[in-house]
């Protein structure tokens, strides 16, 4: 029988938090959950039955998320990833399978590089090794119509137009997806506008990820077929840095799979943890090896 807490920790004189659904008979390392920008540790609830069945699932909110403490905008990712890294020190899990999405990738990607050891597999979605003017010109709207203090439901449309592709692409559930984008996003009030600035500041002054790339741990990078922020290159580029790195995208998607096609994507995490193959998987595209492709010919 699985048992579910939340535990309360603190890094650098700030409170964050963790949700852990403890597997007593698992078959992989414990999954940890670093989602997106706008993300708490619930938000992956309604598709973590899958994992839960495998192994201990921690989903987290480092501060600036969800119930943890609010981080000012000028703290940037290695704050985030300094977080992360006290607490797999204080749960003392041993090494796990480390999941980034969007915002979460500058979180944990700098983790893997700088303690493989504590990294069994890595998964990174949506990843840019740094984001395109025109995306991050999206983000500014975002802030800006947030700040401005303007009808709510302005900001929530503004969200949709940065985080989705546009309404011509054939992406599963599109209709769905942006209504429950532009909902989320039209109602947050009170201590929710900071965080939402900040993280958006966070995002907008980001440089990128750190040179040097990632060895001994094995890496999926995988995004949307029609991602329009995180472009498909640019993930392409990401799994390029990683010795051992695997590249696909998810079919009839954009920046937001775990919305779009949640069953599919659910499963993909459970495969990517367990050592399924993944080739048999008819919702990716061929799978990739950048690095290798690109090694010189002896």
């Amino acid at each position: 029988m699985l048992t579910e807490h939340v535990r309360r920790l603190s890094f650098r004189g700030l409170e964050y938090g963790c949700r852990i659904i403890e597997n007593p008979v698992p078959s992989t390392e414990p999954i940890i959950m670093v989602g997106g920008a706008f993300q708490d540790m619930y938000a992956f609830r309604r598709l973590e039955r899958p994992w839960t069945e495998v192994a201990t699932v921690v989903t987290v909110d480092l501060p600036g998320s969800g119930s943890a403490d609010h981080l000012p905008g000028h703290y940037g990712f290695d704050f985030l990833t300094g977080a992360l890294d006290d607490l797999l020190g204080q749960l003392d899990l041993g090494p796990v399978n480390l999941f980034g999405a969007s915002y979460g990738v500058p979180v944990v990607y700098p983790l893997a590089q700088q303690r493989p050891e504590l990294v069994r597999r890595l998964l990174l979605v949506g990843a840019s090794m740094r984001y395109p003017a025109e995306g991050l010109g999206r983000v500014q709207e975002m802030a800006d119509h947030l700040a401005a203090g303007q009808d709510m439901s302005t900001y929530g449309r503004a969200c949709v137009d940065a985080m989705m592709a546009h309404p011509d692409r054939p992406v599963r559930n599109r209709t769905v997806a942006a209504r429950m984008v532009s909902c989320a996003m039209s109602s947050i009030s009170g201590p929710e506008i900071p965080r939402h600035l900040a993280s958006t500041q966070r995002l907008l002054s980001w440089e990128g990820l750190p040179g040097g790339g990632i060895k001994d741990v094995p890496a999926l990078c995988f995004t949307g077929e029609y991602d329009e922020f995180a472009l498909p290159e640019l993930g392409r580029e990401v799994a390029a840095t990683i010795e051992d790195g695997t590249f696909t995208l998810m079919r009839e998607t954009d920046h937001l799979p775990n919305l779009e096609r949640g069953k599919e994507f659910a499963r993909l995490v459970t495969d990517y943890f367990t050592d399924r193959p993944l080739e048999r998987l008819d919702f990716l595209t061929p799978l990739e090896c950048p690095s290798r492709d690109l090694s010189p010919v002896p």
